[in-house]
């Protein structure tokens, strides 16, 4: 798979399901704006009431609600990711998912993934206790010398260590796991597991799937550029017209011309951010589909073209009938692997005309799953915890 497969097959993944990876997009920006407005609502009840108990009461009880929605917000956002790579796959085997089917089908990816966010929680607190921790030690122990200008050195060569040691450990470790959202929605693992299968996926492809990533990264990047430069543009226009601040009026005039164009800069990043947000989770959705295929499926043989694989190679909407759920290749084996109407014959494999069909698996069925359904309906998946 190449980069214009990926790039094809992930607009046309959104052209076929934009209302619904919109509707994805913005549900955690919704879950936060409600409680948002419930929180308002409860603190600006409290001090309506001139009691100063009550209205104290009902400040605590709107930070509560402020920051139980906060971490609600973040939650929905990891889960709409999950939802949007699932979606991604079944849209590439010419099915029509939606949202309601989506939460279903995802129903405890949460879980999976809570003990990797509170993982990245801890290490972040950590990291950062230790770095404060270090700039403070350092500033005590030169400062009791009366020697300050080794003070700031010391903190400026604490800061260039972090950056040239921390920057690279996390672009190492963010390609590493870039596949941990799909293996969790898509193969259904649990988080650390699916901390291994990306590790392992990636194991000898880190500077392909690096480079494949950053492109992406880049292209939404240049949208973002080319946006904040047009608005950077006319608002400079409009400063550099700023009339004397002597004159109140004319300086309230000049700012209130300004609202429009920051009105339209905002929707328009806002406008892009519904995009780019489901964009990026389809490609590394594609690109991890495609690294099982590099990775575990056995090569396609001579004679018998590119094997169907959605968007990612074939005819759009077909899919190989062999899945990956849960599956370990390796240690399978392909014995009485057969493939239609080939009289070849490899060691430990027989080809007789007849379906496709791996040692004990029922054809083109997903482990614990009923048969696939016809194009157009809903996939069965296994039963989800």
């Amino acid at each position: 798979m190449d980069l214009s497969g990926l790039f094809t097959g992930t607009f046309e993944a959104l052209k076929r399901r934009i209302g619904l990876f919109i509707l994805l997009a913005l549900f955690p920006s919704i879950l936060i704006l409600v409680v948002l407005l419930i929180a308002a609502l409860v603190g600006g009840g409290g001090a309506l009431t001139g009691n100063s108990t009550a209205s104290t009461g009902a400040v605590i009880a709107a930070g509560v609600i402020f920051a139980v929605g906060t971490i609600a917000a973040v939650l929905a956002q990891y889960k709409s990711y999950g939802m949007m790579s699932l979606g991604a796959y079944e849209i590439a085997q010419n099915q029509a998912p939606d949202f309601g089917g989506l939460w279903a089908r995802t129903k405890g990816f949460l879980p999976r993934m809570l003990p990797l966010i509170l993982i990245a929680i801890g290490v972040t607190i950590v990291l950062y206790l230790l770095f404060f921790g270090a700039i403070v030690g350092l500033i005590v122990s030169v400062s009791s010398s009366d020697n300050s200008g080794a003070a700031v050195g010391g903190v400026l060569l604490l800061l260039a260590l972090m950056f040239f040691i921390g920057v690279p450990l996390a672009v190492f470790l963010s390609v590493k796991l870039l596949y941990t959202v799909p293996a969790i929605a898509i193969e259904q693992r649990g988080g650390i597991d699916a901390w291994k299968r990306s590790w392992s996926l990636t194991k000898g492809q880190f500077w392909r799937t690096f480079g494949y990533a950053i492109l992406a990264q880049l292209a939404v990047s240049a949208i973002l550029w080319v946006i904040n430069m047009i608005s950077q543009l006319f608002t400079g226009n409009v400063a550099a017209r700023m009339p004397s601040p002597d004159d109140p009026a004319q300086v309230t005039a000049a700012l209130l011309t300004l609202i429009p164009v920051l009105l339209i800069s905002i929707v328009l990043q806002l406008a892009v951010q519904l995009f780019t947000t489901p964009f990026l989770q389809i490609y590394q959705t594609y690109m991890f589909v495609d690294q099982v295929k590099r990775n575990e499926l056995p090569p396609q043989q001579p004679g018998y073209g590119n094997p169907g694989y959605g968007f990612l190679g074939g005819q759009p909407g077909q899919y190989p009938q062999q899945t990956y759920p849960q599956q370990t290749y390796p240690q399978q084996g392909y014995p009485q692997q057969q493939y239609p109407g080939q009289g070849q014959q490899y060691p430990g494999q027989q080809y007789p005309q007849q379906p496709q069909q791996y040692p004990g698996q029922a054809p083109q069925q997903y482990p614990g799953q009923q048969p696939p359904t016809q194009p157009g309906s809903q996939n069965q998946w296994p039963t989800q915890s």
